[in-house]
């Protein structure tokens, strides 16, 4: 089947065979990251409620509206009906509210991460985002005539065909900015080859088999062919490759963030796990909405579904006990500023200079330093911190972490004993690498009188 539009106008059952869906919708898959099916994927701890009908997701650093568009926020639930869109004008939506005027329609990685597999009707975390309605709600991603969706009934989430005159859906807007944005695909670049048959992805921290089970990995590529089973039996799949006996079968949503949701059929980089031709593969997640069943990744193009466990599919195995990261890779951030407690003074008059490192990034920084530079011989240092050390004609006030969005705020106080103009400077530097080193200088004029 050549035409992608035709392709995807039919399901494929687990053994091959074409299942052709209603023209309305491709049933929507379910996908939700979970960290441990154990216990709620979107707790609401994992949130700051910013107090103004928007929060923002600590996992990924997204802030998303508490409605759907239509709601109206009351100040502690969201009232009234959600609005329904064709694609088209979802895609389109703008919005100003909370102050901002940057929300846009998400795409399908960033929409799943806020469903909640443990609930069901709505399957989203109700103290987070209240009232949301049972429908299908859309996201920017798209494949041709093809748009993501995910059903707020059951959390599940898949391709939907776009037709204006039928097919709507609900909207609920995130922002962020373009550093937190979290894309489809799954590049080389996110891996590291630890030359023993596995893989590390850097996004989740998670160790991965390169090559099903059944299959043995020659040195450059996965030969044989993989093995399936039951779901009772996949979850029993032990193996001690590269010297590791944790191995494990990934739940759900550790299996979907290996999905590569630019590429079909396979829909997952094969650079990293070579001959990946069966398309489903059981994870460790049962189906809440009923017995017997588990959750399944079809990496024809991403989907997750449920089905019952007599099915036999192939298993990937994984190992580590962190659970992963939703989101970009973390970064540090650094950036500087300083202001005079005034900008002219007399000779021998004191003057305090204030700076102040903010770490904007999502990891800390690893020593942090806040560095003030004089340039003038003719000063003397009236105060200084008693953590910041001099070399030179400069002080350097070092902390040996700074956090996420936390700041370093240093004070210093001096005199001129000569007239004239100093440009006083203040840097800062970290071993950690920066994202934006653009914004780690900033310096203030000072004029000194007779």
């Amino acid at each position: 089947m050549n035409n992608l539009f035709e392709f995807f106008k039919s399901s494929f059952l687990p053994g091959g065979q074409r299942r052709v869906l209603n023209l309305i919708t491709v049933l929507v898959l379910l996908f939700c990251f979970q960290p441990a099916f154990a216990k709620p994927t979107t707790p609401t701890s994992d949130f700051i409620d910013n107090n103004d009908g928007t929060v923002t997701h600590k996992t990924t650093g997204l802030t998303w509206m508490r409605c759907a568009l239509g709601q109206t926020w009351t100040g502690s639930t969201c009232s009234g009906e959600a609005s329904t869109y064709s694609y088209a004008d979802a895609v389109a939506l703008t919005s100003t509210f909370a102050g901002y005027s940057d929300w846009r329609l998400p795409n399908i990685v960033e929409l799943q991460t806020i469903v909640e597999r443990r609930n069901f009707n709505p399957a989203i975390n109700r103290t987070v985002f209240p009232s949301t309605p049972i429908n299908e709600f859309w996201s920017s991603s798209h494949r041709s005539k093809l748009a993501w969706k995910v059903s707020c009934y059951s959390g599940s989430s898949g391709l939907s065909l776009v037709h204006d005159d039928y097919e709507y859906s609900s909207v609920r807007l995130v922002r962020a900015s373009q550093s937190l944005a979290i894309g489809l695909a799954t590049p080389n670049t996110e891996f590291t080859d630890n030359q023993d048959g596995t893989v590390t992805h850097k996004r989740t921290g998670l160790m991965w088999q390169r090559c099903a089970v059944g299959q043995t990995w020659t040195g450059s590529t996965c030969s044989g062919t993989a093995r399936s089973y039951t779901y009772a039996v996949a979850r029993k799949v032990v193996s001690n490759l590269a010297g590791y006996s944790d191995w494990r079968i990934p739940n759900a949503n550790e299996l979907v963030s290996i999905v590569s949701y630019d590429k079909v059929a396979p829909s997952i980089n094969l650079d990293q796990f070579p001959n990946t031709h069966q398309l489903v593969f059981w994870s460790s997640s049962p189906y809440v909405g009923g017995s017997n069943r588990a959750w399944y990744v079809h990496f024809d193009y991403g989907s997750v579904d449920y089905y019952g466990g007599y099915h036999s599919f192939p298993v990937r195995l994984v190992r580590t006990s962190q659970s992963p990261v939703i989101g970009p890779t973390p970064t540090v951030d650094l950036s500087t500023t300083i202001s005079a407690s005034t900008s002219t003074i007399k000779r021998n008059e004191n003057i305090t200079y204030t700076a102040t490192l903010t770490n904007s990034g999502t990891a800390a920084a690893s020593n942090a330093t806040l560095i003030f530079y004089f340039p003038s011989r003719w000063i003397t240092y009236v105060s200084v911190p008693s953590d910041c050390v001099s070399k030179g004609r400069s002080y350097r006030c070092t902390v040996p972490s700074l956090a996420a969005g936390e700041s370093l705020t240093k004070a210093i106080t001096v005199n001129y004993s000569k007239r004239g103009a100093v440009n006083i400077v203040s840097l800062s530097t970290t071993d950690s690498d920066d994202a934006d080193a653009t914004n780690n200088k900033a310096q203030v004029m000072t004029s000194i009188t007779p």
